[in-house]
């Protein structure tokens, strides 16, 4: 049984919130590195004209166990809203772990089982407008007046805040380091067991498809700055959902082409990723491969059970769901997948933590069916995900079920001049256990190339 949601900085008033559209540009990593609190986040998706940075926190709410997107749900209902019109644009920020029963262990001691955060400052840009948005607790007269002072002095001093942010960053940039090493923290040889014992099973029919990650760390001889690191993954992967989440002395960063869900208001957006393959050196190359990906025996089978697994949970929360035929190619910079869209429209009263609870963890980094494929991956990687293969994204702070939440891969635990990695490939039957050791490398790879080239 699972402990009931907790409010850790919503006790002492009503939040408020207050915003303002700002016309300038703002770059949202220029404006968390202005503001250097020990709590950050980030969220772009370039390709959509969104972006997130937040900072503080104003209210905290978490969860943990089976039920831990209920708890959440209900301790954010108890929190009482911020008044839309004037904090409008204000959001909630955060994430949770692959396993509900995941604990706070080292190295993910400073990131909870499942977390939302009203953040005390956000830079906002959704539909076109970009705002500035401050919230406070207290009564609820004090609440909106202090919010109000916060929202001005920080309005007043951002662009001399960013530009001291600038200078200091030129000072101490970051220079590729002169050595570095990266180690397994499991040796290939027990992966490589682990592969074949799940393959054992699926060839026995008591698994249809596994994921089984594994986990490296690198020691980068300099200390990484998250914020580098995720300019850098911005800017190679255009088409990606990039974020970092920063907590204490820890970050988790990543570029992830895998949508958990977004919702709004009732409309749902999801998608199978499941069947991978490298990227070719020439447009001709790339084609071919991208052909042999879609004609793969292997690979379509990994997809369908995917689509499949996905209509079976959301049909019972979908007045429509629409799902096509046949898959199509998405592309990142080192891989390509083989990517179904979902769209579908939600019954009345549901949200976007009703739809995380129903389709986490998705056959895409679990497999199917979900507790058999789940039992395994517990008892084979010997490395705790933590909130790799979990999700994270926002929720709109005011109808509080509008938002989106990206699956948590191709990412980073980050502290000090050491990053875990962890990645996965997906075990069907005709699976070889060399050609999964070579997917998870190259899906290291981008992750590793935005750690070292900062």
């Amino acid at each position: 049984m699972s402990r009931p949601a907790r409010s850790i900085a919503g006790d002492g008033g009503v939040p408020a919130a207050v915003s303002r559209v700002l016309d300038a540009t703002i770059d949202p990593l220029d404006f968390l590195a202005a503001h250097p609190e020990r709590r950050r986040f980030f969220w772009a998706r370039d390709v959509a004209d969104e972006h997130i940075a937040a900072v503080g926190a104003t209210a905290t709410v978490e969860g943990a166990g089976s039920e831990r997107f209920a708890e959440l749900g209900a301790a954010l209902a108890a929190l009482p809203g911020a008044d839309e019109h004037e904090g409008q644009g204000a959001v909630l920020v955060g994430g949770f772990a692959y396993d509900a029963q995941a604990t706070q262990a080292s190295p993910w001691r400073e990131f909870p089982c499942a977390q939302l955060v009203l953040p005390a400052l956000a830079l906002v840009r959704r539909d076109g407008t970009t705002r500035l948005v401050a919230t406070c607790l207290g009564s609820e007269r004090t609440a909106l007046a202090s919010a109000a002072q916060l929202l001005e002095r920080t309005a007043a001093g951002l662009g001399g805040a960013i530009a001291r942010a600038r200078r200091a960053r030129l000072v101490t940039a970051a220079t590729r380091p002169p050595s570095f090493r990266v180690r397994a923290l499991a040796p290939t040889a027990a992966w490589r067991d682990a592969v074949r014992g799940a393959l054992d099973d699926v060839e026995a029919g008591r698994l249809d498809k596994v994921v089984l990650a594994r986990a490296v760390e690198l020691d980068a001889g300099v200390a990484l700055d998250p914020l580098r690191v995720a300019a850098r993954l911005r800017a190679a992967h255009p088409g990606c959902a990039v974020f970092a989440v920063l907590q204490g002395a820890s970050a988790f960063v990543g570029a992830t082409p895998e949508l958990l869900a977004r919702v709004a208001g009732e409309r749902l957006e999801t998608g199978a990723l499941a069947g991978s393959a490298a990227r070719g050196e020439r447009a001709g190359d790339d084609r071919a491969r991208a052909a042999a990906l879609r004609a793969s025996v292997k690979d379509r089978r990994e997809h369908a059970a995917v689509v499949d697994d996905l209509v079976v949970r959301l049909r019972p929360l979908c007045r429509r769901l629409s799902v096509p035929r046949a898959p199509r190619i998405l592309r990142t910079a080192v891989v390509q997948h083989l990517w179904t869209p979902l769209r579908g429209r939600l019954r009345p009263g549901l949200g976007l933590l009703d739809v995380a609870s129903a389709l986490h963890p998705t056959p895409a980094i679990c497999g199917v069916p979900h507790a058999a494929a789940h039992a395994k991956v517990l008892a084979s990687e010997g490395v705790p995900r933590g909130w790799y293969g979990g999700a994270v994204g926002w929720l709109d702070a005011a109808d509080r079920r509008s938002g989106e939440l990206g699956v948590a891969i191709r990412s980073a635990l980050l502290r000090g001049d050491r990053a875990q990695l962890h990645a996965g490939a997906g075990l069907v039957r005709g699976s070889r256990w060399e050609a999964e050791l070579e997917e998870t490398r190259l899906k290291l790879r981008a992750m590793l190339h935005a750690l070292l080239e900062v």
